[in-house]
């Protein structure tokens, strides 16, 4: 599905994935942090030039002893691939934006398998919730979440922005 996509086809949709998410965050006040990934594998890239028109601090994922958590950024911040600033300050993002394998209409997330976000999303839900990304082909209905999922607030795609029903909606 997504391995089709040629660097220029992802850079492209990548883009218009991020408008939409851009268009979103700035809906959403007060926000001040917003929790972002470093992509590592087939998820978004991310335009930083773009993000630094915004006053909104970034703060990445970092696991400290194993738990999951975020925190700003100490220098340069990569294009892609893991962030090394694993010392810089713990932040509490305003929002999450969190990357998987796909998503339902429903909101519920099919991660990786590491069960990195499902460990932070059970002690904590930011002011503004959390806000799955992923190309239009990932987003699609067929599964049942397991126990631990946790379900997203949001979706955005290369398509659109979907707010995902509550529960008993």
């Amino acid at each position: 599905m997504l391995k089709g996509l040629n660097p220029q086809q992802r850079a492209e949709r990548s883009h218009r994935l991020e408008a939409n998410l851009l268009q979103h965050l700035t809906t959403l006040e007060p926000l001040s942090v917003v929790g972002l990934y470093l992509p590592l594998w087939e998820e978004p890239r991310w335009d930083f030039a773009r993000w630094a028109m915004f006053p909104w601090q970034l703060a990445f994922p970092a696991a400290k002893e194993g738990e999951p958590q975020y925190r700003l950024p100490v220098g340069q911040i990569p294009a892609k691939g893991a962030w090394v600033g694993m010392d810089g300050p713990l932040a509490h993002p305003d929002v999450l934006v969190v990357p998987g394998l796909a998503f339902s209409p429903h909101g519920w997330r099919l991660g990786r398998g590491g069960g990195w976000y499902d460990r932070l999303l059970e002690h904590e839900r930011p002011r503004h919730g959390c806000i799955g990304v992923c190309f239009e082909e990932q987003l699609r209905d067929g599964w049942e979440p397991e126990a631990h999922d946790r379900k997203m607030d949001v979706i955005v795609t290369d398509a659109r922005v979907w707010q995902c029903p509550r529960d008993g909606d």
